[in-house]
């Protein structure tokens, strides 16, 4: 049982609440459904695989020339400036580090002019890139996407 309410101003309100809950909206009419029986299919080993419900033939009734394919993504294309670019920013460093390994473990020889050229291929890339960099500022209300 509910608990006696003391206050008057709460019993308002409750009954206030009670009156929008009984009242909001009107009841929803639902047309005659079909039996849930009609549209179960029986389980065992005689089970006909053409069955379908006659419930769902309006809903799924779809030809497939009507069915949305999306085009193949394109992958994106550079220049070839920007290409070598990423290639002396990326490489360079791994490169580096490939060299690195191979001196210490096999004790090869790494001569100072492909230390160089590794330093002068990253400097010269990272350069480019931020030499390329578009000077005005973007469009605040573009988030990128392409449709």
């Amino acid at each position: 049982m509910s608990e006696p309410v003391s206050d008057p101003n709460e019993a308002a309100q409750d009954a206030a609440w009670r009156e929008i809950v009984e009242n909001f909206g009107e009841r929803a009419e639902l047309a005659d459904q079909p039996a849930v029986e009609d549209a179960v299919v029986p389980f065992g080993d005689d089970v006909d695989e053409s069955f379908t419900p006659d419930v769902y033939d309006d809903a799924y009734d779809v030809d497939a020339h009507d069915r949305f394919v999306a085009p193949r993504p394109t992958l994106p294309r550079t220049t070839p400036e920007r290409f070598l670019a990423w290639l002396g920013l990326l490489g360079a460093p791994i490169g580096a580090v490939l060299l690195f390994i191979a001196h210490v473990s096999l004790h090869w020889w790494i001569p100072n002019w492909v230390v160089a050229g590794l330093a002068l291929a990253f400097l010269a890339g990272f350069g480019y890139l931020v030499f390329a960099m578009p000077r005005e500022p973007r469009d605040p209300w573009d988030d990128g996407a392409r449709l």
